[in-house]
């Protein structure tokens, strides 16, 4: 089927055309105008990457809610048992520090996404614009490596739900190791079963999870106002006022609940791809897509840590777990409890893990290899590359991978900085879409590298992570790389994003004023 391809240069479309390319499995994508004058390269495109305009690609605001919800829930315990400080915080100030550190984190986020939703292209494509059609890999690779750690880890998650499901059977152990087990086989296998039928399954099980999710939550509340073992939202003995005992005390809280949004930030555009406007012509141009994005996450990430603080204080559960462990407790001794408590963990986990991790891993592996490796094939890469990752640390004892994955994310501010300076300030929200997919043209730089970007890379990531210590990195009595940067330490993230953001934006405009006649 022919399909209206995304806006040019110009802004302006032209007419209609077809180019077929083959994907990793053989199928055939139909594109338009921007593709008439010649297939996209094999080497750089295929199905999966292309904005075809197909069934699954069809999102909605209330599918990407779906997602939040999910997400919001298996990350808001998680979040304030690692805050830095959140006992002797009110609940207005804890509010407040996961409020502001959503902010930090999804701004720059929604305008990368901005691409994805105008273009209909991942992540990993549109990257290609700033970093080169071979250079988009680094930033690609990278995020595929954080998220493949993240997905072993949070897949554990739902290994415990289904332990806390079958009770007496113990299928959370096998020869006394409690990760490589037939609940994790089992829970691996449902991931594997969702992702491989590409986006059109993951939105389906996120439609049917999420009132699964608001049902147990619902209940859970109701359980705890009504058997409560404390007052809701208490305030802390001691808590710190408002002045500036509250920002020199809230400074490594935010920096804690930043790094943990850090991940999820950057995984936000490959789901609004999803929904692009690249894929439906003008009349598929849709604000519910971004306002879902853009207005829902927040709301709900923020009402989500409200509910769990309320939770916490009603329930009488210490921040030191994870949302399903505080289900759990709060449950306690309510009939059924248990089975309500593991179907929560379950769905929720399966959903968000596979909406913020498998997806975006799919596509950046996709992206390096794309004659051949399609979406499916590089989610169950991804998904067993992930499972040997978290089975190494266990088994070893070494929680270094999970420690490597933080470092990496520290990287996650420069990219966001450089890609939002190529997207809005360089090119003006103007890309031409088949070039991302072809040798030469304007995204080809020097052999498919933008040195540009790469040496923004670096020096954003070395002043981002450069002076981590080895209390926050695990690095141990090595202690940071760099004494000097550890006073940017806290705020690695955001100086990244600055440092690398503006280190590019004034390099390429140099190089621009000095040719004028280039890209």
């Amino acid at each position: 089927m022919a399909a209206r391809g995304p806006v040019g240069e110009a802004g302006e479309r032209g007419t209609r055309g077809e180019a077929a390319c083959p994907g990793a499995g053989g199928a055939v994508s139909a594109v338009s105008d921007p593709y008439a004058d010649g297939a996209p390269d094999r080497r750089y495109a295929n199905a999966d990457l292309l904005p075809a305009e197909t069934g699954e690609f069809r999102w909605r605001w209330w599918d990407f809610a779906a997602v939040w919800v999910c997400v919001s829930w298996t990350l808001a315990a998680l979040m304030l048992s690692g805050m830095p400080g959140a006992d002797r915080f009110s609940w207005p100030q804890t509010l407040l520090v996961c409020g502001v550190a959503q902010v930090l984190v999804l701004l720059p986020s929604f305008l990368v996404e901005h691409a994805g939703d105008r273009y209909g292209v991942p992540f990993a494509v549109f990257a290609r614009s700033a970093f080169g059609i071979r250079g988009a890999a680094l930033p690609a690779l990278l995020r595929f490596a954080s998220a493949c750690v993240w997905f072993g880890f949070q897949a554990d998650l739902g290994v415990q739900g289904i332990t806390l499901l079958t009770g007496d059977l113990e299928l959370g152990t096998l020869g006394g190791s409690d990760f490589l087990s037939p609940a994790y086989l089992v829970f691996l296998g449902l991931q594997l079963w969702i992702i491989t039928k590409g986006p059109r399954g993951l939105r389906r099980f996120a439609d049917l999870a999420a009132p699964v999710l608001i049902a147990g939550l619902v209940v859970a509340f109701l359980w705890v106002f009504t058997h409560a073992r404390g007052p809701m939202l208490p305030e802390p003995a001691r808590p710190v006022g408002w002045g500036a005992d509250f920002w020199l005390e809230a400074a490594p809280a935010l920096a804690s609940a930043t790094a943990l949004f850090a991940a999820v930030g950057l995984t936000v555009p490959d789901l609004v791809h999803l929904g692009g406007s690249g894929r439906g012509g003008e009349e598929g141009r849709r604000s519910g897509v971004r306002l879902g994005v853009g207005v829902l996450l927040p709301v709900v990430m923020t009402g989500m840590s409200l509910y769990t603080m309320a939770l916490m204080s009603g329930s009488g559960y210490s921040a030191d777990g994870y949302a399903g462990s505080l289900t759990q407790h709060a449950l306690d001794g309510m009939p059924g409890g248990a089975l309500v408590a593991a179907v929560m963990l379950i769905v929720a986990t399966l959903c968000g893990n596979l909406g913020m991790n498998l997806v975006s891993a799919a596509y950046d592996l996709s992206s390096t290899a794309p004659s051949r490796i399609g979406f499916r094939g590089a989610a169950v890469i991804a998904a067993l590359a992930g499972s040997a990752v978290v089975w190494w640390s266990r088994s070893s004892s070494d929680y270094q991978a999970l420690v490597w994955a933080d470092l990496a994310e520290g990287f996650f501010g420069t990219v966001s900085g450089i890609l939002v300076a190529e997207y809005w300030i360089v090119r003006r929200t103007r890309l031409r879409p088949a070039d991302l997919y072809r040798r030469g043209g304007p995204y080809w730089y020097a052999g498919g590298w933008n040195w540009r970007a790469v040496v923004s890379f670096l020096v954003g990531g070395v002043l981002a992570v450069g002076g981590s210590s080895g209390e926050n990195s695990g690095l141990g009595a090595n202690g940071p790389a760099l004494p000097f940067l550890s006073a940017l330490d806290d705020f690695g993230w955001l100086v990244g994003l600055v440092a690398a953001g503006g280190l590019y934006t004034v390099l390429t405009l140099r190089a621009r004023a000095a040719a004028p006649e280039g890209d």
